[in-house]
């Protein structure tokens, strides 16, 4: 294969969850794009950390300031709802069920790939809470990923911030899919279906 084919598709392995096979298929559909598509993707990857960073507030990705989220007087400063990437914020906005604040922790703890608490937005998050508690009770919705990290991410954060004042603490509710079978069910989403039943 092509040395330049090669280099390309490496620097394409970089990205999460690149593999080999899709770095090349990636390479080969860029070379299928006109010229002109091309140019406007090397220009807005060489502009991308001019013209985008991430909130100072949330860590939402916003245009060099506040985010929109953080920047609307409207959202409901009576909760704030902790995820780990920008991307799971996306999706729960998509719902437009959600209308309080957010905070993400940049990642879950996994000491497995040296991702320790201090490698979170820990520290912001005490920050935060201080702050808004000062006014009223705010619900901290802890809202990390069902697997062990998540699961771990979530249970430091209820050590943390457990016994604080004016903080009530609760966490996304699990267990079964609407539409599954029981019996598929794997013992940690039947032991989340009966931990938080209606």
């Amino acid at each position: 294969m092509n040395p330049k084919f090669k280099s390309i598709a490496k620097l394409l392995q970089k990205f999460p969850g690149v593999g080999p096979r899709q770095a090349a298929r990636f390479v080969l559909a860029l070379l299928d794009k006109p010229e002109s598509e091309l140019q406007e993707l090397g220009l807005a990857i060489q502009n991308l950390k001019r013209e985008i960073s991430f909130c100072p507030q949330c860590f939402n990705v916003s245009d060099n300031g506040l985010c929109g989220v953080c920047h609307d007087p409207l959202r409901d400063k009576t909760k704030l709802l902790v995820i780990e990437k920008v991307t799971d914020l996306d999706s729960i906005e998509k719902t437009g069920l959600y209308k309080g604040l957010y905070h993400v922790l940049g990642g879950a703890i996994n000491p497995l790939d040296g991702i320790t608490p201090q490698h979170l937005h820990l520290r912001e998050l005490a920050s935060r809470i201080n702050a808004l508690t000062t006014d009223s009770t705010v619900e901290l919705i802890i809202a990390t990923n069902p697997n062990t990290q998540g699961e771990t991410t979530a249970l430091y954060l209820r050590d943390q911030f457990d016994n604080q004042p004016s903080l009530t603490i609760t966490r996304l509710g699990r267990g079964l899919a609407s539409g599954s079978h029981l019996e598929y069910a794997d013992e940690l989403t039947v032991k989340h279906a009966l931990d938080y039943r209606k």
